[in-house]
C-alpha cells in the first residue's frame, strides 16, 4: 500500500527505512521522502514507527543539565 501519494512511497519502503533504524518522522522523510511535501502521511509513517519501536513519549522533553 501507498502510505505517501506525493512521493509514492509505499509501507514497504518505510518499513525498511525504519528496520534501517530511523526513529522519527524527520528520519524516515530524510531517508524516503514520505511526508516531506503535503505532510497528509505524516500520522500513517509514526503509526508505522509505534508499531516497529512501541509508543513514543507524549509531552515536552525535560531539559538535560
Amino acid at each position: 500500500m501507498y502510505i505517501c501519494i506525493c512521493r509514492v512511497v509505499s509501507s514497504t519502503t518505510v518499513r525498511e527505512v525504519i528496520t534501517g533504524g530511523a526513529r522519527t518522522v524527520r528520519q524516515v522523510a530524510d531517508a524516503c521522502g514520505a511526508g516531506t511535501d503535503c505532510g497528509r502521511c505524516t500520522a500513517h509513517v509514526r503509526a508505522l514507527l509505534e508499531e516497529h519501536h512501541g509508543p513514543r513519549p507524549r509531552g515536552r522533553l525535560e531539559a538535560r543539565p
